[in-house]
């Protein structure tokens, strides 16, 4: 399977140790060093993604549980209330962002925070967070990335500017995290709280075409 690059830094030092215990013919160390490294190389995994096609398909930005499901309103980037889909990524989650829909990246955000558990409510507002805000054929979207008590770092991909299409990666988040995502009341959803989910590939809601019967 393939490796994130990102994840090179991280499988190499335990792999060299390994290797390196095996001389004096230390096993033990040398096999625990090697699960350490497989495990790291297991968190890091980039697997294939073949996304859904068809028309009006919101796609699942990142693998998961959905936490939960709650309307808003008042967010000056999207003119219409909505729902915000909340979906919590555990340490065996593959952990890259990708776009829910076809979209132009508009605004990247990133503020600086705390490192609540990513499932926690006060994670939304006060951990350190990346905020995308992408332009679509439904209007404005929100994208956030948050990090938790074991992910430290957010990695982005994309820049204001950017096109980028349904399914496509846009981030990684390291070690345990969270996404939400807000949506215009215009997109019909098809998961629920509990529900796990895989990005790029689970349908999490529909473009509602107002003209069918």
């Amino acid at each position: 399977m393939k490796l994130a690059p990102e994840g090179l830094i991280f499988c190499l030092p335990p792999l060299i140790l390994s290797a390196g215990l095996l001389i004096p013919g230390w096993w033990v160390g040398s096999i625990l060093f090697f699960l350490l490294a497989a495990a790291f190389a297991f968190f890091f995994r980039d697997p294939l993604r073949r996304p859904p096609a068809g028309p009006g398909l919101v796609l699942s930005p990142a693998d998961g549980q959905v936490l939960k499901i709650e309307p808003f309103s008042g967010q000056p980037e999207i003119a219409e209330p909505g729902q915000k889909i909340s979906i919590f990524l555990s340490l065996l989650d593959v952990h890259f962002t990708r776009s829910p829909l076809a979209a132009e990246i508009v605004k990247v955000d990133y503020q600086p925070g705390k490192f609540f558990p990513a499932y926690r409510e006060e994670a939304s507002n006060q951990n350190e967070s990346n905020t995308l805000l992408l332009k679509t054929e439904v209007g404005q979207l929100i994208l956030k990335q948050m990090v938790g008590v074991a992910a430290r770092r957010i990695k982005c991909y994309v820049k204001p500017g950017d096109r980028v299409r349904a399914g496509q990666k846009i981030g990684l988040m390291y070690f345990g995290s969270r996404v939400d995502l807000y949506l215009p009341a215009s997109i019909e959803l098809r998961v629920a709280p509990g529900q796990k989910v895989k990005g790029g590939l689970t349908i999490i809601g529909e473009i509602k075409n107002e003209g069918k019967d």
